[in-house]
C-alpha cells in the first residue's frame, strides 16, 4: 500500500466511524525547520475546536509492521483531542490573563526558522532561538501546544518581554528538567536489560519531565551551572533534539572534532528533520558561566 492508498483506507475508516457531521479536510502546516506537512482537520458536529492529525508518522509506522486497526484505534484517540480542547477557544486565548500560565518556551535553529520567526516573537540565542507556545492540556495522545504569534501578541497587547518574563517562571513549575546519566536513561528504556557499561564515555541527558521540547531546559536560571556541579567538570553540549542535550564532561574528550561529526551523523541519519536542533556543539565552561558555539573558543 502507498501512500496515497494509506491515507485513503484512513480516511474511508474515519469517515465511517466518526459521528454523523464530522468534518474532515487536509491542509498544509508549517512544521519547524521550514518543513511542511499535510494536516488532516477532524471537526465534530457543533464543537468549535478541531484536532489536526499527521499521516506521514502512521505510515511509517504502518511499513514498520503495525496493523492498520491499531493505527486506526490511535488515530481516533487523536480524534478525541477536540473533547479536551473545548475549553480553550476564542474566549479562552482572548485575554492574557487566562493565557498567562500557560505560556513557556522552546528552542529552535534560528537559520532553518526565518520565514517563521517573522510571524513570531523570538529571542535570538546562540545559533537559536528562544519561541513561545502555549502548553494546555494533556490528553491521551499527547500534549495539547499552541505556538504564540505576533497577532496573539496584538490580541493580548504584550510585550516579547512579557512572554518571556511568564515563560522563565511557568518552565519551572510545568516543564521542571531532569538531569540523568546515559546509563540511567537507556537503563530505564530497556526495562533495566541494557547497560552501557563501566569502559564508555561518562555522558548525561538533560531534558524536561515530558521529555518534549526539553532541549530549552538550558535556559532554566542556574540550570547550566547546577549540572557543571552535578558532573563535576566544565562540559561539551550536544544538541541531540529540540527534545533533549546530552552534556559530556570535559575531561574525557581529547578531541572535540570527534564530537561535530558525531552530532551531524545523528542528525542526518537518526533525528526527524521536525526535530533538528543544531548542527553545532557548546561547552560550558564553571569559570565564565556562560554557554559558548564551541567556533568562538
Amino acid at each position: 500500500m502507498n501512500y496515497q492508498e494509506f491515507v485513503g483506507s484512513v480516511t474511508s475508516y474515519l469517515k465511517e466511524t466518526l459521528p454523523c457531521g464530522t468534518e474532515m479536510n487536509f491542509i498544509p502546516l508549517e512544521k519547524n525547520n521550514g518543513v511542511v506537512m499535510e494536516g488532516l482537520s477532524v471537526r465534530k458536529r457543533g464543537q468549535k475546536v478541531a484536532p489536526t492529525i499527521y499521516l506521514e508518522p502512521y505510515y511509517g509506522e504502518y511499513l514498520s509492521g503495525c496493523s492498520l486497526h491499531h493505527i486506526y484505534d490511535k488515530i481516533l484517540e487523536c480524534c478525541e483531542d477536540c473533547d479536551f480542547m473545548e475549553p480553550y477557544g476564542m474566549d479562552f486565548f482572548s485575554d492574557y490573563k487566562n493565557v498567562r500560565p500557560t505560556v513557556v518556551y522552546k528552542l529552535i535553529n534560528y537559520e532553518k526558522n526565518k520565514e517563521l520567526l517573522a510571524r513570531i516573537p523570538h529571542v535570538p540565542y546562540l545559533d537559536l532561538a528562544i519561541v513561545f507556545y502555549c502548553l494546555l492540556a494533556e490528553t491521551p495522545v499527547g500534549n495539547a501546544t499552541v505556538l504564540i504569534y505576533n497577532s496573539h501578541m496584538e490580541l493580548w497587547n504584550v510585550t516579547c518581554g512579557d512572554l518571556y518574563r511568564d515563560a522563565r517562571k511557568n518552565v519551572l513549575r510545568l516543564l521542571p528538567a531532569e538531569l540523568k546519566s546515559m546509563t540511567e536513561v537507556i537503563r530505564e528504556l530497556s526495562d533495566g536489560l541494557e547497560d552501557l557499561g563501566e569502559d564508555s564515555i561518562p555522558m548525561y541527558v538533560l531534558t524536561n519531565s515530558r521529555k518534549i521540547l526539553g532541549a530549552a531546559c538550558i535556559l532554566y536560571d542556574g540550570m547550566l551551572k547546577g549540572c557543571a556541579l552535578q558532573i563535576e567538570d566544565a562540559f561539551y553540549l550536544l544538541p541531540s533534539s529540540i527534545h533533549e542535550v546530552i552534556l559530556v564532561p570535559k575531561s574525557v574528550i581529547s578531541d572535540s572534532r570527534e564530537l561535530i561529526s558525531m552530532v551531524r551523523e545523528i542528525n542526518e541519519t537518526q533525528v526527524r528533520n521536525t526535530e533538528v536542533l543544531s548542527n553545532q556543539i557548546y561547552f560550558y565552561s564553571p569559570e565564565s558561566g556562560r554557554l559558548s558555539l564551541l567556533k568562538e573558543l
